[in-house]
């Protein structure tokens, strides 16, 4: 198994990720939509000893008790969480990874307050466009 490789939008931080990812997950939460802003987010769950920074430092913000987001102080781009609810594991954002293919999202949680139009998503209007 190759190791994932990850790094903020400035390129200020850069990660390893030391163990496959097994599980991705979708997350329909109030509080991680609030907080990343964006309609879901998705995480790769790992054993947080199997989380390298190579590079930078990353801040940390306390958002619940037990809970911590750790980003970018340069840009702002979230990392990864921990949440003392599970213990020696961290959430890293699925999206900060810089390989070419990234792991899918294998379940759906809080999904009672998921925003009721993503279901009809694939429904709208799609334009193809390379950001570049």
């Amino acid at each position: 198994m190759e190791n994932l490789h990850g790094s903020c939008q400035c390129g200020h931080v850069k990660f390893e990720v030391l163990v496959e990812i097994n599980r991705v997950v979708n997350c329909h939460c109030n509080r991680c939509r609030k907080m990343n802003g964006a309609a879901l987010s998705t995480y790769g769950v790992i054993a947080e000893d199997k989380l390298s920074i190579i590079s930078g430092q990353l801040n940390s913000y306390r958002f619940k008790e037990g809970a911590h987001k750790h980003f970018c102080g340069h840009c702002g781009t979230a990392i990864y969480n921990i949440n003392a609810r599970y213990p020696g594991l961290a959430m890293i954002y699925i999206c900060t990874l810089d390989n070419d293919v990234l792991p899918k999202p294998t379940v759906n949680i809080y999904c009672d307050t998921q925003l009721h139009w993503l279901e009809k998503i694939t429904a709208i209007p799609s334009y193809q466009q390379h950001s570049g």
